[in-house]
């Protein structure tokens, strides 16, 4: 599945949790139809489709996805085979996606992190998705201001190597959780959110003293496991 394709899929998986409406072949889409096979029959169209149904049921997304493709193939003017197509996609990048997910869900605790910078353990690239004037009126130190919904046209701030540490923050982390999935998907293998947002770490430096440099290492946040 091509990277474009699944961050998009990705972000309607964090963001609306479902997909809705008819599907069309019309505009964007349109570059997805496979050619037509002249073997083909247009008489195949509904088996297709069917078994196309009884593939995701079976939670076989990727033999769905095909065969659903087949039969958009055979007759790309009716919805039900894009439906299919549509949410054997989604299926399979939001199964992907929580096969993937550790079981610390990429957070790094406000504690840890000050610990990191006092310490210089980690080089983390450090990325606010706060709006401006949140960034302005408040921010950690060295942070790269990218709003959410600008991310994606800003990524030649983001680190060239995809190990890179990048940790991102919002208010209270929920800004940051849908930016995270989409770097993740874009192949950022070490992108984390600080647990709590800014307001954690406003609440944490309110309450706690930043803590000395010393020869201890830090406990690190646990690393994801993409089976390679």
């Amino acid at each position: 599945m091509r990277k474009t394709e699944r961050v998009l899929i990705i972000i309607l998986i964090v963001v609306a949790g479902t997909i809705s409406g008819c599907g069309s072949h019309a505009g964007g889409t349109a570059n997805i139809v496979p050619t037509p096979s002249p073997t083909v029959s247009t008489g195949s169209y509904w088996p297709l489709v069917t078994k196309a149904q009884t593939l995701f049921s079976s939670a076989d997304f990727a033999a769905a996805m095909n065969t659903a493709r087949q039969a958009i193939a055979v007759n790309p003017h009716d919805n039900t085979a894009w439906r299919l197509y549509r949410q054997a996609v989604i299926a399979q990048a939001g199964d992907d996606y929580l096969q993937q997910l550790p079981k610390s869900r990429y957070r790094l605790p406000v504690k840890v992190f000050v610990r990191d910078q006092v310490n210089h353990t980690r080089a983390w690239v450090i990325i606010d998705v706060r709006e401006k004037s949140e960034f302005a009126a408040g921010h950690i130190d060295g942070a790269i201001n990218i709003p959410f919904r600008e991310l994606l046209h800003h990524l030649d701030k983001l680190p060239n190597s995809k190990t890179a540490p990048i940790l991102l923050y919002c208010h209270t982390q929920k800004r940051a959780t849908h930016a995270l999935v989409v770097l993740h998907e874009l192949g950022y293998l070490k992108v984390y959110n600080l647990e709590g947002g800014y307001a954690a770490y406003e609440e944490w430096m309110k309450h706690n003293a930043v803590p000395t440099p010393g020869p201890t290492p830090t406990p690190g946040p646990e690393e994801p496991d993409f089976g390679c």
